[in-house]
């Protein structure tokens, strides 16, 4: 219930803050890593309110990670929750350095398929996965928008159980 749920967030906005700070001061060494490594933040079906997710979003912005995946952790029940896809195409819009990006299991909508393909475009993207993230019609949408990007560069694209239809089928094929 919506009472409780507001209790155990009130209780753990302190352990977010904190977390925030201190995110907020990480900056991943890039340079320093070994040849096959990179840097990565994962972010899987946490849960928050808008008040932590908005201290998160705020950390993240300008974090140079080459991979970052968001899994499960959108708005849940038509309460707000999580990370809203909204704040990580924030997210990835200030990061020049992402290469590989993960929304699986969180619910894009149409809104957001320009953003989403300007920072596939942008930020030279090489893998993208949107496993499980589009209602009926708006994974053909986002098929169709990705795929008529000048310059497409990804080597990866998972858009497995996001309701894409045969209708796309030929477009994908000609890409091919």
């Amino acid at each position: 219930d919506n009472q409780s749920s507001d209790a155990v967030n009130n209780a753990l906005l302190p352990h977010w803050k904190e977390f925030a700070a201190a995110l907020e001061q990480f900056t991943p060494a890039i340079n320093l890593l070994p040849d096959n490594f990179e840097s990565r933040f994962l972010f899987y079906f946490v849960q928050l309110n808008l008040d932590a997710m908005m201290l998160i979003k705020e950390a993240l912005i300008g974090k140079p990670f080459q991979n970052m995946s968001f899994t499960n952790n959108d708005f849940g029940n038509g309460a707000l929750l999580g990370m809203s896809v909204e704040a990580i195409l924030d997210i990835v819009e200030s990061n020049k350095h992402l290469r590989k990006l993960e929304i699986e299991s969180n619910r894009i909508g149409r809104d957001h398929i320009e953003k989403l393909c300007s920072a596939v475009h942008n930020h030279a993207l090489l893998e993208l996965s949107l496993f499980s993230s589009f209602e009926p019609g708006i994974g053909d949408e986002m098929l169709t928008s990705l795929l008529s990007i000048d310059g497409l560069k990804l080597e990866k694209l998972d858009m497995s159980s996001s309701n894409i239809t045969s209708a796309v089928g030929m477009l994908l094929s000609d890409f091919i």
